[in-house]
């Protein structure tokens, strides 16, 4: 996260998700944050509820195969 702009804990899950879960490994480092913004964005305008989800600390399955998909599915607009 930059400096001096705080990111909730449940982006910051989101975000780290996304690389423990090696989703990020075709996106082109030069095109990391740009993903990160875009990938947060949607998930505040589309999928709420996976980041009260996150917020809720309860990590279900159905939760985690729909962050998945998300990520994977934003991940391919940036693959080269």
């Amino acid at each position: 996260q930059p400096q001096y702009s705080p990111m909730s804990v449940e982006k910051q899950i989101a975000i780290i998700f996304c690389g423990t879960r090696n989703l990020l490994a075709k996106v082109p480092v030069n095109k990391i944050n740009q993903f990160e913004e875009d990938f947060l964005t949607q998930l505040e305008l589309k999928h709420k509820n996976i980041l009260e989800g996150l917020r809720s600390g309860k990590l279900t399955d159905e939760l985690t195969s729909e962050l998945e998909a998300v990520a994977k599915e934003m991940a391919a607009k940036y693959a080269s």
